[in-house]
């Protein structure tokens, strides 16, 4: 799959690209529902983070933590 952006995305990015409002994409974050980093009080998206959101608008992909991913990500910090 291509990518979507080489750099990291803010709200505001992921808002005018989806078309909804920044706090709507601030909750989506904030539950899990879409990947992020947060920076502080700040929501960034990666290349990868995008890539993920946009499968999960299409529909090709459940939104949302798992345990595998999460532990992922732990070993990945750890290391």
């Amino acid at each position: 799959m291509a990518r979507i952006s080489q750099s990291y995305a803010t709200t505001q990015d992921m808002a005018e690209r989806y078309r909804i409002g920044d706090d709507t994409v601030r909750r989506k974050a904030q539950t899990g529902e879409w990947p992020c980093d947060r920076i502080g009080r700040l929501y960034r998206f990666s290349p990868d983070q995008q890539d993920e959101i946009a499968q999960i608008v299409a529909g090709a992909q459940q939104g949302g933590y798992d345990k595998d991913r999460i532990a992922a990500a732990l070993r990945k910090l750890s290391a």
